[in-house]
C-alpha cells in the first residue's frame, strides 16, 4: 500500500475466510503504529515527514463515513462545505455529516465527527444540490457574512446549474423544511421563471411565516413566500 492511502478489507483482495486472521494482523500493525484505525474495517497508511505522521485526507476520512457497500449514505455539510462555497472564510475542524442514521460525536485522527438528521432519498450526483439546500437551511447562522450576500452567492451557483439540475433541486428541496422550500421557491421564481415552483408553494402553510433575514431589495416577492 502507498503511504497515504485509505483501504479496507475489498483492498486486501483476500477470500472471505481469511478476514479474521487478517483482522487480527491488522490489529497488530495498529498497535505498532504502522497504521491506523479510522473507522470499523477502514485503515489508513501515513505517510511520514519531520513533523511526523500525516493524516488523511478530509475527503478520504468523508467516504469512510458516508459510504457503506459502495453505496452514499450520508454526505458533507456545514462550515467546511460553506467555506468550499465561498460562504464564509472561517474553517473547522469538524466534519459535519448529514445522514438518515446519526450518530454519536467522535473523533477520527484529529477531525471532530457530528451528524446531523436529514430525511432524504438522493443519489451521489445529489451531493452539491444538497449542500445549496443546506445552506439555504443555515443561511441566517453562516459565521461571517450575511444573508443577502449568502443569498447572492448561492444565486450565482444555481445559476450554473443546467435546468434539468434546477427542477432536482425543487424535488429535493421537497425533503426539507419549510423555511428552506418558501427561500428557494421566491428565489427561483424571482431569478429563475422558467422553472416551475408550484410544488414549493403548495408545500408551504400559508399561515406560517419564516425569518430568513434576507432583504426585499434581494427578494421582492419575499412577502408572497411569507419571508420576514
Amino acid at each position: 500500500m502507498p503511504a497515504g492511502s485509505v483501504f479496507d478489507y475489498a483492498q486486501l483482495e483476500i477470500d472471505s475466510g481469511q478476514f479474521l486472521t487478517a483482522a487480527q494482523s491488522l490489529s497488530r500493525l495498529t498497535r505498532k503504529g504502522v497504521i491506523s484505525r479510522i473507522s470499523k474495517g477502514k485503515y489508513y497508511k501515513p505517510s511520514q515527514s519531520k513533523f511526523g505522521n500525516s493524516r488523511p485526507r478530509e475527503s478520504a476520512i468523508v467516504d469512510t463515513l458516508t459510504v457503506r457497500q459502495n453505496r452514499r449514505i450520508g454526505y458533507l455539510t456545514g462550515l467546511s462545505v460553506y467555506n468550499q462555497l465561498g460562504l464564509t472564510s472561517q474553517v473547522s475542524n469538524t466534519l459535519v455529516i448529514a445522514t438518515t442514521n446519526p450518530l454519536q460525536p467522535k473523533k477520527i485522527e484529529g477531525y471532530n465527527v457530528k451528524y446531523v438528521k436529514r430525511n432524504v432519498r438522493f443519489l451521489e450526483e445529489d451531493v452539491p444540490l444538497l449542500q445549496l439546500l443546506d445552506a439555504l437551511r443555515d443561511i441566517k447562522t453562516i459565521p461571517d457574512t450575511n444573508p443577502d450576500d449568502s443569498l447572492k452567492i448561492l444565486k450565482g451557483r444555481i445559476a450554473d446549474l443546467p435546468k434539468v439540475k434546477k427542477g432536482r433541486l425543487i424535488t429535493l428541496a421537497l425533503s426539507f423544511n419549510p423555511a428552506t422550500r418558501a427561500l428557494l421557491g421566491a428565489l427561483m421564481e424571482e431569478y429563475f421563471p422558467s422553472v416551475k415552483v408550484s410544488k414549493l408553494k403548495q408545500s408551504i402553510n400559508r399561515l406560517s411565516v419564516f425569518e430568513t433575514g434576507v432583504t426585499a431589495e434581494l427578494l421582492s416577492n419575499k412577502n408572497s413566500w411569507n419571508l420576514i
